[in-house]
């Protein structure tokens, strides 16, 4: 596969918000903007995050998703300002002309930097037609985000649209969010894949949507692979054949390399991996309730087959609490197969790793499923005040034209099923189908626990590394975190 150094470029534009969700420290900026009221105070009348100018219009507000967010203000105004400073920088260089600064839907763009200029342009000109104008607001990503959003909550004072990632679900379940318009979620049902909406879906209704959502698949490193004797450009097809390949390699790379397979980390980076496995499984973390369901058969299973995967790392790394070093470990050629994101493959590639990848195999009884990770969900808080114009906004973001122009970047898979199943974007962008394909079916997000969010988390995070790591009945410690979150969930 060849890939243009735009795509490498467009890696830390489009995918800034998933590499920080993937962490639980997030890297969003935690301040308040000037000329907004902080979320959580009182805003007088004509001020604040639910300001409605009603003049030649309808304006909303709408908090930046970071990949595609140009900064603070009105977009309209924005814009221009950001196309110049965008060919001022280009042209610095000599071997890059003024024009071209220019996109052509189903063709490469010609400048990886313009991709947030074109994604709000467009937006812009779906919502002129409906005499809508749209501003920013930054509330940084992460923990810094949560706060604001949960203040804001309580104080109702919300902006008219929300974006988030792990915390969305949690919001509709509690009743913040607005349900989308039945016509409007049977649309999206109809036309996009599951990972753009399917985890922000509950009692029957959508409650938020992602443009360009990630989920996990299988990476391996060609190289290391075929020392070991394998087929390097097959995929390991079943759990059996998976747990099978991670030991040959780690046998081939006589303590220089390892087979490895998944990160396991005590934390949301362990959890967003190896989740994938416990769904394949017809496993999970929680039911509908929001209750922990960590002792099913189906977890004790894939914690069963998760040890079997550890043997194939140096001691501690699949559990290393840092998951930087598993990652490190990937690119520096020391462990040969990999759970992760779409923005794998491009890291890969810019790194001159010769990778193969495929979807996540299945275990015995299993069925195709994900987590999504990396995925920015936009919805309508139920206190926003210009519900309607909001919806027509979040229209615009699986429009042909914004899908078409996240297809042509090839760093991630468009969701609008008429773009990504078309002969000529599986061709053009072979990877990133098989990751399209990956977000079909039961895609699921990380669920909220009931009560006692992070402190039953690190519960179940502790139970899963101390089965890797100690000789332990996994069964009986499974069972123990259930009791000890149940203690603290009911």
């Amino acid at each position: 596969m060849r890939l243009k150094k735009m795509s490498a470029i467009a890696l830390t534009l489009m995918l800034s918000i998933g590499l920080a969700a993937c962490s639980s420290g997030g890297s969003g900026t935690a301040g308040g903007n000037a000329g907004t009221g902080e979320p959580g105070t009182a805003q007088s009348e004509g001020g604040g995050a639910n300001t409605s100018e009603t003049a030649g219009g309808t304006t909303i507000t709408v908090l930046n998703e970071g990949a595609v967010g140009i900064g603070v203000g009105v977009l309209n105004d924005l814009l221009e300002k950001k196309k110049q400073s965008l060919i001022k920088d280009e042209t610095q260089n000599p071997r890059i002309a003024e024009e071209d600064f220019s996109y052509t839907p189903g063709q490469p763009l010609k400048k990886a930097g313009v991709f947030p200029y074109y994604y709000q342009s467009i937006i812009i000109d779906k919502l002129k037609s409906k005499n809508i104008t749209a501003k920013t607001e930054d509330w940084g990503w992460g923990e810094p985000l949560i706060q604001k959003q949960t203040a804001g909550f309580l104080a109702k004072n919300m902006p008219d649209i929300i974006v988030g990632e792990t915390q969305m679900p949690g919001f509709a379940q509690q009743g913040l969010l607005e349900p989308f318009p039945e016509e409007m979620a049977k649309e999206i049902r109809e036309k996009t894949a599951p990972a753009a909406w399917k985890p922000m879906e509950y009692d029957g209704k959508i409650y938020g949507f992602a443009s360009q959502p990630g989920v996990s698949s299988l990476f391996w490193n060609k190289k290391l692979v075929q020392e070991a004797g394998l087929d390097p450009n097959q995929a390991p097809a079943t759990w059996e054949e998976f747990a099978a390949n991670v030991q040959k390699v780690t046998e081939a790379g006589g303590g220089k390399f390892y087979g490895g397979g998944v990160y396991a980390g005590p934390n949301a980076g362990g959890y967003l991996r190896y989740g994938t496995l416990l769904v394949i499984n017809g496993g999970g973390f929680a039911d509908d309730r929001g209750q922990p369901v960590f002792n099913s058969d189906a977890n004790v299973e894939t914690v069963q087959f998760l040890k079997r995967l550890n043997a194939g790392h140096p001691a501690g790394l699949m559990v290393n609490t840092n998951e930087g070093t598993y990652f490190d470990a990937f690119k520096k050629g020391q462990i040969a197969y990999l759970i992760d994101g779409p923005w794998r493959a491009i890291e890969s590639a810019q790194i001159g790793i010769d990778y193969g990848m495929a979807q996540i195999p299945l275990s015995p009884d299993g069925q195709p499923g994900n987590i999504t990770i990396g995925a920015a969900f936009h919805a309508v808080p139920k206190d926003a005040k210009n519900k309607e114009a909001a919806f027509e906004y979040i229209r615009a973001m699986y429009s042909g034209g914004i899908q078409q122009l996240i297809a042509d970047t090839g760093v991630r898979s468009p969701v609008l099923k008429s773009i990504a199943e078309s002969e000529g974007y599986k061709s053009a962008h072979p990877e990133m189908y098989q990751h399209y394909l990956a977000m079909s079916g039961n895609v699921q997000g990380l669920p909220t626990f009931a009560k006692e969010d992070s402190k039953v988390w690190q519960m179940f995070g502790d139970a899963v590394t101390k089965s890797l790591m100690t000789n332990g009945d996994i069964k009986a410690i499974l069972d123990e975190a259930q009791k000890k979150a149940e203690a603290v969930t009911k």
